[in-house]
């Protein structure tokens, strides 16, 4: 049998690098969103410039609605385009802690199970606790396996809503008054 104490460090050292492998997918995603969100206020702030400058140069009302609806579609389609970099972001990052999940509730799944294992070898009747143990784990697997599965089909339904969303944005309106 294993001693408890090396038992007890491995499982702290185990925490402790998935503890800082949280950190740092945590801290990229917000250095990537912090990255996103100046460039989104530098180009705002450069297009709000220029558009300022067109306004003041146009004295035709006919021009000024043409512009601004430009501006108006040139907004709409930055904002789109915002928006999805937020979703592509997160869903890495949500992607990324769930894979970091998966491995670590498999990782304590076999130190259960051959936790178990040992438990059953050591004591009569013990076979019945680590039979448990080991049905009990598995019904809990089966249940995190369904719950992933969802969670899968619920980010790329939810991808799958961002592209329709945003394709209609995107699309140059044809046709029109004749």
């Amino acid at each position: 049998m294993a001693n408890p104490n090396e038992q007890l460090a491995a499982w702290q050292k185990a925490a402790l690098e998935s503890t800082l492998t949280y950190a740092q997918a945590s801290l990229s995603s917000a250095e990537q969103l912090l990255r996103l969100n100046l460039d989104a206020a530098r180009n705002s702030l450069e297009q709000a410039g220029k558009n300022t400058r067109e306004l003041l140069s146009i004295s035709d009302p006919q021009e000024l609605a043409q512009l601004r609806t430009k501006i108006a579609q040139a907004t709409m389609q930055q904002t789109a385009s915002y928006a999805q970099n937020i979703y592509e972001i997160v869903s890495q990052t949500q992607a990324l802690l769930t894979k970091l999940n998966e491995e670590q509730f498999s990782r304590l799944n076999k130190d259960a199970v051959a936790s178990a294992e040992k438990l059953g070898k050591g004591a009569p009747g013990a076979d019945v606790a680590a039979n448990t143990v080991k049905s009990t784990l598995a019904a809990t697997n089966a249940m995190m396996d369904n719950l992933n599965r969802a969670t899968k089909q619920f980010a790329e339904l939810s991808e799958a809503s961002i592209k329709a969303a945003t394709a209609g944005i995107f699309k140059p309106k044809t046709g029109g008054k004749k």
